[in-house]
């Protein structure tokens, strides 16, 4: 069966959640999840599935998923389409 998620990088909107979301929570969302903090922008992206939207990291060893954006606002546009098999 084929897992269909949407994904968005736009680094606009991007920038615009991670400043609504604030360093002080990223900072210990990546403590709790033990991971390193990001440092670059263009690395970052959401993404949805059916049952969570998520802020995810590309870092040297992988993607990885940072936290659960489920309370805060998110892109209208900028969407894609992604079938994960």
């Amino acid at each position: 069966m084929k897992n269909i998620v949407y994904r968005n990088h736009d680094r606009y909107a991007i920038k615009r959640l991670l400043m609504e979301i604030g360093a002080h929570q990223l900072t210990k969302e990546c403590e709790q999840m033990r991971l390193p903090f990001p440092k670059r922008l263009g690395l970052f992206y959401i993404e949805s599935t059916d049952a969570c939207v998520y802020l995810v990291y590309k870092y040297y060893d992988g993607e990885r998923k940072v936290m659960k954006l489920d309370r805060y606002e998110l892109p209208e546009a900028g969407w894609t389409r992604v079938i994960m098999e």
